[in-house]
């Protein structure tokens, strides 16, 4: 089953079809069992029977009325619950940015000189909020790991940092030769030590599950060989650098994979001079970090700072604000889509309720004869409506049940990868869809039930 995933879809359509198929095909257990828990209200357990029987009499059109409810909701609870669960692994602010507060850039014409003195001048009073300062440089080259089957040069970016953004960088490490640290702090002690260590960020590692994985996003890229993501760790591995424009090559050795939270760029991190070499010059600082003390108005700094630096260029965003924008906007195409799915669900409710003035017209000899039984108009109606809520509840309970049993597998799969990643459900949202569905249902259900039971005995028995 190494597949991508499509096969996440093809699973929930296979578990609602074969659930709706175990449920149509087990009805007389339902029966039953309906029958002994109802057993304590002996007035409405002849309703129940009747409504039970007639719901599973048309096997057909009772299984893909359950069906079309089931796949509905299957496909709200995924979609929310995995929506939901990226959202809370993004609380963590730190964990996305490192513990930087601000990012501030200039273009490579129009460097900074001796920002991090010059700032403490710009800011004045507010000088004493800024905890700490990196800079690093980004070059575009390509990459290759010696000894790997794959030898052809891939286009790649590294990013050339200096000691400070080395050292207070608090990015997650995924995954790390232990010959260097067993912790993530550790790992970039040895970067600051080493200029010749690196580490790379997670989409440039394979993963196990084949090439639905992270690695294999963009063929082109580089990818490196000899590890998994999803293993314990990492052999010490030597990669190729190559500035195409002067030749130059560089040899870095790659002792840690950032985790799949950390910034999210394609890179690989190691120290200034090796940009430096591979460019063939001194390359300038085009990006910093700022980070700040506890209660520090980032806004402000933030604004203050690119006031100072104007003549320069500079641009800068508070790295907070940034990620709460993706997360709304996550949360708003969800909700978009989730409103679809709703319509969709409205609509299939609908159905039932065509289906149920239609059953009025088939079943007017069987409601004549369980009147002339001794069924009273309330029972007629209970039955009616009893039938519709056993349809309705049966394929909403499917639907939540298979749905959050999928979504909690792909969410576990995804949490060998992305690190902080919990099944989350947004089950206060889910709750009320489903009980405007149920309650759309029984309003839909009501007319064709009191037209059933406003049925006499001798009308319905003089079309037999």
């Amino acid at each position: 089953m190494n597949s991508s995933i499509e096969m996440f879809l093809i699973s929930g359509v296979c578990m609602v079809a074969a659930a709706v198929w175990t449920v149509i095909y087990n009805s007389d257990l339902i029966t039953g069992a309906l029958s002994w828990a109802l057993g304590i209200f002996p007035r409405i357990r002849p309703a129940v029977n009747t409504a039970v029987a007639y719901a599973l009499y048309s096997k057909i059109r009772t299984g893909l009325t359950l069906a079309m409810l089931s796949l509905v909701i299957f496909t709200l609870i995924v979609m929310s619950s995995l929506t939901s669960s990226f959202d809370a692994a993004f609380e963590d602010v730190d964990l996305v940015t490192g513990g930087w507060d601000i990012s501030a850039s200039t273009s490579y014409n129009n460097p900074v000189e001796d920002f991090n003195s010059s700032l403490s001048t710009s800011l004045g009073e507010r000088a004493g909020d800024i905890e700490a300062v990196g800079a690093y440089s980004s070059l575009p080259i390509e990459a290759r790991q010696p000894g790997a089957d794959e030898q052809e040069w891939r286009e790649y970016l590294v990013q050339g940092s200096d000691a400070a953004y080395l050292e207070h960088s608090e990015y997650g490490i995924q995954l790390m030769s232990k010959d260097y640290g067993e912790t993530g702090e550790e790992i970039w002690a040895a970067l600051q030590a080493d200029p010749s260590l690196a580490v790379i960020d997670r989409l440039a590692v394979p993963s196990r599950a084949g090439d639905g994985n992270f690695g294999q996003i963009v063929a082109d890229n580089f990818t490196m060989e000899g590890f998994y993501a999803e293993d314990d760790e990492m052999p010490a591995t030597q990669i190729e650098l190559r500035d195409a424009r002067t030749g130059n090559v560089a040899t870095v050795t790659v002792i840690g994979v950032l985790d799949s939270l950390s910034d999210r760029f394609r890179r690989v991190i190691t120290s200034k001079s090796v940009i430096d070499r591979l460019a063939g010059e001194p390359v300038p600082f085009t990006v910093y970090r700022i980070k700040l003390a506890e209660g520090a108005d980032a806004a402000e700094i933030s604004r203050e700072v690119e006031a100072a630096y104007l003549e320069n260029g500079m641009e800068t965003t508070v790295l907070a604000d940034d990620i709460a924008e993706e997360r709304e906007a996550n949360v708003a195409i969800n909700r978009l889509l989730q409103g679809f799915m709703a319509t969709g669900l409205l609509v299939g409710i609908a159905a039932l309720g065509v289906v149920s003035l239609r059953a009025v017209v088939e079943r007017r000899q069987q409601i004549g004869v369980l009147k002339a039984i001794g069924y009273r108009r309330s029972m007629i109606m209970a039955s009616y409506l009893i039938e519709l809520s056993f349809i309705s509840l049966l394929g909403i309970l499917l639907g939540i049940g298979l749905g959050t049993v999928l979504s909690l597998n792909i969410v576990d799969q995804i949490a060998e990868e992305v690190p902080g990643l919990t099944f989350t459900v947004a089950w206060a949202e889910l709750g009320v869809i489903v009980a405007l569905a149920y309650v759309f249902s029984l309003l839909t259900t009501i007319v064709p039930a009191r037209q059933a039971a406003g049925i006499y005995p001798a009308e319905a028995l003089r079309y037999a």
